[in-house]
């Protein structure tokens, strides 16, 4: 476009300065346009359309109460999980999940003298139900020519645990309760309509009955430590975009708000 206009202030001395200057003027503007077209394209195939996923996973669920306190992924148990996100802009998504774990524990894989007398164990099976809130630290983009992206993120949300089954029965039963579910992430596109990913997230509850246990102490003694139970999901999952809002010219939205 320089040389195009560097070309009309050539003196028109002759028919061969203006034929020289036409011929310029048609290459460098068909040069330009080719040029704002790709410009375009790759603008179009980087936008961000607003999308609802839905998917499905599997992994190990495992407890930390009053029989394993501190031990990251002891003794697991089988997780099945489903979800359902929306992602409205590239960093931010919405989500709904829901999950069955079995939760188990036994006094005799500690060396805690007291637990070693006494020799408690459980079974629970739960389902696990939350919505919340995703945040990617890398745009969330699906690019028509290059149909892949990787983040991770974090979440976290409210939630609602149904206990199924517990064994051994006792007299303090484990009931249904809210939790405050959180974690990690890690995703990956693999084409415009498939990701993959794996997570790992705590829930938070307010009850210390989940395993069947109530402030553990000395026999025949009442603790008044707080001590409330959390249990963990961690797994692998792939979802499936089923809508995906169409792109649409900002140019044409503006010409029909003014008819």
């Amino acid at each position: 476009m320089v040389v195009s206009v560097i070309c009309l202030l050539l003196p028109f001395e002759n028919m061969d300065n203006l034929i020289y200057v036409k011929s310029a003027l048609k290459k460098h503007i068909i040069i330009c346009l080719a040029g704002c077209s790709l410009w375009t394209l790759t603008i179009e195939g980087q936008i961000f359309r607003p999308n609802v996923e839905v998917g499905g996973g599997a992994g190990v669920a495992y407890y930390l109460g009053d029989i394993n306190p501190r031990t990251q992924f002891y003794n697991p148990g089988l997780a099945l999980g489903a979800m359902v996100k929306y992602n409205p802009v590239e960093h931010h998504c919405f989500r709904f999940n829901m999950f069955f774990g079995q939760l188990k524990g036994n006094d005799l894989d500690f060396n805690n003298e007291y637990q070693q007398r006494r020799a408690y164990h459980f079974e629970t099976s739960l389902l696990d139900f939350h919505v919340g809130y995703e945040f990617n630290f890398m745009p969330h983009v699906i690019n028509r020519r290059k149909a892949s992206h990787a983040t991770p993120y974090i979440f976290a949300g409210v939630g609602y645990s149904l206990i199924l089954s517990s064994h051994p029965s006792t007299e303090i039963e484990a009931t249904s309760h809210a939790t405050v579910p959180f974690g990690v992430g890690y995703k990956y596109r693999i084409n415009d309509v498939v990701a993959i990913g794996c997570e790992w997230g705590m829930r938070k509850t307010f009850t210390d009955t989940l395993d069947g246990i109530l402030n553990p102490g000395p026999e025949g003694s009442y603790s008044t430590v707080h001590n409330n139970d959390w249990y963990s999901f961690a797994g692998l999952y792939v979802t499936f975009i089923v809508y995906e809002k169409g792109f649409k010219c900002p140019g044409i939205k503006e010409q029909a708000k003014y008819k």
